[in-house]
C-alpha cells in the first residue's frame, strides 16, 4: 500500500513539474513570435512610419551617412564599439525601424535589439540603395 502510494505521488509530481514547463515554454514561444524581426519593402516603411511612427536608425558608417540620411534617423554606426549601449537606450515602447546601405546590418542590428528585448523592430530591406532608387529625399 506504501509503495503504491509513494508510486502515485511520484507520478502526480512529475505530471505537475511537467504541465508548468508546458504551460511556460508557450508563454516564451509567444513573446519570441511577437518579438521576430519584420523584413519591410521602402515602400511599407514609408507607409507604416506615418501611421505608426517611431524611431528611424541608421547603423551605417560615418562615409556613408555623409552622403545624406532619412529624415530624422538617429546614427548608431554598427561597427563602433560602443553600438549595444547606444542601442540599449532606445525606448522600447516604440517601433524601430533600421536601415543601412543594402540591408544586411541592418538585419544584424535588427536581431540585436530583438535580443535585448524590443518588440516592434522592422528590417529595411535594401536600405539606402532602394531609398534612393526610389527617388526618395535625404537630408545631410
Amino acid at each position: 500500500m506504501k509503495k503504491t502510494l509513494f508510486k502515485l505521488l511520484v507520478v502526480l509530481s512529475i505530471s505537475a513539474f511537467v504541465g508548468c514547463n508546458g504551460s511556460s515554454g508557450e508563454n516564451n514561444s509567444t513573446q519570441q513570435e511577437n518579438a521576430l524581426v519584420k523584413d519591410i519593402e521602402i515602400d511599407e516603411f514609408k507607409k507604416l512610419v506615418i501611421d505608426n511612427p517611431g524611431i528611424i536608425v541608421d547603423v551605417r558608417t560615418p562615409e556613408e551617412v555623409a552622403d545624406g540620411v532619412i529624415e530624422g534617423a538617429m546614427v548608431v554606426d554598427i561597427t563602433q564599439e560602443d553600438f549595444m549601449e547606444r542601442i540599449s537606450k532606445l525606448e522600447k515602447g516604440k517601433p524601430i525601424y533600421v536601415y543601412c546601405k543594402a540591408g544586411g546590418r541592418s538585419a544584424n542590428a535588427s536581431e540585436k535589439l530583438v535580443g535585448l528585448g524590443y518588440q516592434q523592430v522592422y528590417n529595411i530591406m535594401g536600405g539606402m540603395d532602394a531609398w534612393k532608387a526610389n527617388g526618395y529625399p535625404t537630408v545631410n
